[in-house]
């Protein structure tokens, strides 16, 4: 693979606006992983403040998968081993105000809350992988930012969508109201795929 000069890096003005264009979704991505606003804005200010020193050293292939596997990284080693609890960020499943009237606001948020904890239920690495295509990202940058194939990434999501409707299925849970939830992330799959 061709390394790739990243002449942003150089300037004080696009080193800037790597920042500010990568900021919110890596932001989004370590908290997911922390559960914790300052431990996550601490492990993006070490992101970044390497970053900037390493500049002329680093060989970066694309920036947004490096910068998002990094990301990872600094979570992980901010962690205990024992503590890796993640929750998807808040708004992942945000709903404009003018979608719904308040009581279908009402039950699509309960439906979405209800999604939400079956995916806390997934392996890991699954939940992980759907915690990343929430947050906008394509398959081949999953791949690249947990280091696998791209079939790897698509067996997987396949899979975690086979497992949420096996727990559907196989749950007492309204199934309208788990249907409408995952209606919604569908959607959001679509959109974002």
């Amino acid at each position: 693979m061709e390394i790739v000069d990243m002449p942003l890096l150089h300037t004080l003005e696009g080193f800037e606006s790597i920042f500010k264009d990568n900021y919110t979704p890596l932001f989004g991505y370590v908290n997911s992983i922390v559960n914790d606003d300052d431990l996550a804005k601490d492990v993006l200010s070490d992101l970044f403040l390497n970053l900037w020193q390493q500049k002329d050293k680093l060989q970066i292939n694309e920036l947004k998968p490096y910068l998002f596997r990094s990301a990872k990284n600094g979570a992980l080693k901010a962690l205990s081993s024992h503590y890796q609890t993640s929750e998807l960020p808040d708004d992942a499943f945000n709903i404009p105000e003018n979608t719904y009237n308040p009581f279908e606001k009402f039950v699509a948020k309960q439906s979405i809350k209800i999604v939400e904890n079956l995916i806390n239920k997934l392996p890991v690495h699954r939940k992980e992988m759907i915690e990343l295509r929430l947050l906008g990202l394509k398959n081949a940058e999953i791949a690249q930012i947990l280091d696998i194939t791209e079939k790897k990434v698509e067996y997987n999501m396949r899979e975690a969508i086979e497992q949420l409707g096996h727990a559907v299925n196989n749950s007492n849970l309204d199934k309208a109201t788990i249907a409408g939830g995952l209606m919604l992330v569908n959607i959001m799959f679509t959109i974002i795929g």
